[in-house]
C-alpha cells in the first residue's frame, strides 16, 4: 500500500515552535499544535486532533498504524494509513549497545535515543517523513537535557517532518514542548489523570473543587487540552510563546 505524505505549511513559528496548517492549503482542515487520539479517546474536532494511532502487539517487535482522521495527504481525495515497525527500544542508559533493529516506516519513522545514535538509515533518507515519533521520550524526560537533546537532533534532521513524543504531554507543558520542537500531544496522561481522580490543567494537576462542581472525567480533561492547544496555537501566531513556557 502506498503510503501519502500529509499536507503540511508553516502558517507562523517562533524558535523551535511551528504552527502547521493540515491538508490543502487553500482550505487547511487541522493545524499543529495537535492531538493525536488513542481508540478509547474521546471524539474531537479535526481541527484539533488530526491523526488518530493505534498499536499492535500481534507481533515482535510492535506495529504502530497512524491514520489522518480526514482528507488531509495529497491530492487530498481520501484517508490514509500509515504503518511503522517500533524496533528494539533499548534504555537510555544503554546508549553505547546497539540493539540492532531500529524503528522503521515511511510516513511514520518511530526513533529512539539508540536509534539516534546507531541507525546510519536515518542519515540517507531521501524524504522527510510526515511524522517522527520519539518512542522513548517518557524515559528521555526523566534524565536532564536528554530530551532536548533528542529533539534538536530530530528536528535539525527532519525540519519539515511533524514530531510526536508519545506519553509526556499535557496541559501544563503544551507551551514548553511547543517551544522545544514537538507538534504533536496525546491524552495519555489526561488518562491517567483521571483514573486518579484529579483535574490535568495549565497549572498542573489538582483535585476537583466540587463548590463550583469541576469533573474530573476525560470531558472536563480534553476542555482542558483544548484551551492549552489554542493557547499555544495564538502565542505562535502573536510571538508571544516564550510567556507562556
Amino acid at each position: 500500500m502506498i503510503e501519502r505524505p500529509i499536507g503540511r505549511d508553516v502558517v507562523a513559528r517562533q524558535r523551535f515552535a511551528r504552527l502547521f496548517s493540515l491538508g490543502d492549503r487553500r482550505a487547511p482542515l487541522s493545524w499543529s499544535p495537535g492531538l493525536v487520539l488513542g481508540p478509547d479517546d474521546p471524539e474531537l474536532p479535526v481541527s484539533v486532533a488530526p491523526l488518530r494511532s493505534t498499536r499492535s502487539y500481534d507481533s515482535i517487535p510492535a506495529t504502530i498504524t497512524i491514520c489522518p482522521r480526514d482528507n488531509l495527504c495529497y491530492p487530498f481525495d481520501s484517508e490514509d494509513k500509515w504503518v511503522a515497525q517500533e524496533g528494539l527500544v533499548l534504555p537510555p542508559s544503554l546508549v553505547a549497545s546497539d540493539s540492532g533493529m531500529f524503528g522503521s516506516g515511511l510516513e511514520a519513522v518511530p526513533v529512539s535515543w539508540n536509534s539516534l545514535h546507531h541507525d546510519d538509515s536515518l542519515a540517507v533518507l531521501d524524504s522527510e517523513p510526515s511524522v517522527i515519533i520519539l518512542i522513548d521520550a517518557p524515559q528521555l524526560a526523566q534524565r536532564p537535557g536528554m530530551l532536548a537533546e533528542a529533539l534538536l537532533t530530530v528536528r535539525t534532521r527532519f525540519p519539515s517532518s511533524l514530531i510526536w513524543a508519545p506519553g509526556i504531554s499535557g496541559p501544563d507543558n503544551c507551551a514548553l514542548l511547543t517551544w522545544m520542537g514537538v507538534d504533536l500531544f496525546d491524552l495519555a496522561r489526561l488518562r491517567h489523570a483521571s483514573s486518579l481522580g484529579v483535574l490535568l490543567t495549565g497549572s498542573g494537576p489538582r483535585k476537583v473543587e466540587e463548590t463550583v462542581n469541576e469533573d474530573f472525567g476525560m470531558e472536563a480533561q480534553c476542555t482542558t487540552w483544548v484551551q492549552a492547544i489554542s493557547s499555544t496555537r495564538a502565542a505562535i501566531r502573536e510571538g508571544t510563546l516564550r510567556e507562556l513556557v
